[in-house]
């Protein structure tokens, strides 16, 4: 069976700002009664979360048998406040893409949009590139995605025929304005655009999952992506399958995208065993397990791990290797 990891990441610490890792160190010291200092805890935000040029993902992709994978990216510069050291969006994608002709048909990504962004618009024309395939928004930033200042984006979008993937998860916090990357805040978009391609990244998860769901039934434009879903997977197994019956029973196994969202690095999956740990419960979807039936059939699992994305995305089929 081929497998497309639909989401997952190559990232360098240098392409989220400053104040986007500030941010992130005062959560994690938030999780602490007696916090370290925020010097210390910032100096550790993404480490060992780096693999800029892929290395590491191509390494831990052909471990876990992976085909190919889809690495959506977000234009942080306005939540971010303006950090001159940050490299744009721009420069992080033309980067990217070198990545990916290095590696043909292994890396596709997803261009990251802001609408509020001085440079928004050259940042869709990421689309222009051989290996860009849609376009990622994060409205949990701080925008609204039905206030009619950013149809724009959306019109431009559509016009071009690109799916379009939306954080749906409250995951994230300070400073992020999570409610407006809740599943039911994209319904009114969702209305105006009824025939796009709508992927909720995340699938809502984790407090929002089942509303993830309820909504995808009801608009069939919508794919749920299921990365972060491992967590569940791995802490109540049961739980999981019980969560993906519904999710098929409403929604359709052909409306359902595999997907990691690991950030790679040293310190963080390296050689993708925690990426084969994912997969194996994927697949143990299709057997029975403690005396229930299989939650799916052989060809409904070749759709989630691979099938959808080839569709959904347009890649037919891929064979990543480098050469």
């Amino acid at each position: 069976m081929q497998i497309i990891d639909a989401h997952a990441h190559i990232l360098d610490r240098s392409w989220v700002p400053g104040p986007v890792r500030y941010a992130w160190a005062r959560q994690a010291g938030g999780r602490r009664v007696d916090p370290k200092p925020i010097e210390q805890t910032l100096a550790n935000v993404m480490r060992g979360q780096s693999d800029p040029d892929g290395v590491l993902t191509v390494a831990a992709f052909r471990s876990a048998g992976v085909s190919s994978g889809v690495f959506p990216f977000v234009d942080w510069s306005m939540i971010g406040g303006g950090d001159p050291e940050a490299p744009t969006m721009a420069e992080v994608l033309r980067h990217v893409e070198g990545v990916a002709a290095t590696h043909e048909g292994l890396f596709w990504y997803l261009t990251g949009v802001d609408p509020r962004s001085p440079v928004a618009r050259d940042s869709l024309a990421a689309l222009e590139n051989r290996h860009c395939i849609g376009v990622k928004l994060y409205p949990a930033a701080g925008w609204d995605i039905s206030d009619p200042a950013h149809h724009w984006v959306l019109d431009e979008i559509t016009e071009r025929g690109v799916p379009i993937m939306v954080h749906t998860s409250p995951l994230g916090g300070d400073p992020l304005v999570t409610p407006l990357s809740r599943p039911a805040a994209l319904v009114p978009a969702i209305a105006r655009y009824p025939e796009q391609t709508w992927v909720f990244a995340h699938a809502g998860f984790e407090a929002w999952w089942l509303e993830a769901v309820d909504l995808a039934q009801g608009w069939r434009g919508t794919v749920l992506d299921i990365s972060m879903w491992q967590r569940v997977a791995n802490r109540d197994y049961a739980d999981f399958r019980r969560r993906m019956a519904l999710v098929l029973e409403r929604v359709g196994a052909h409306r359902v995208l595999f997907g990691s969202d690991i950030m790679r690095g040293e310190r963080s999956d390296p050689d993708g065993r925690v990426l084969r740990e994912w997969i194996d419960r994927m697949v143990a979807l299709g057997e029975p397990y403690e005396g229930a039936p299989p939650v799916c059939s052989r060809e409904e699992l070749e759709l989630m791990m691979c099938g959808n994305a080839q569709r959904i995305y347009g890649l037919g089929r891929v064979d990543g290797n480098d050469g």
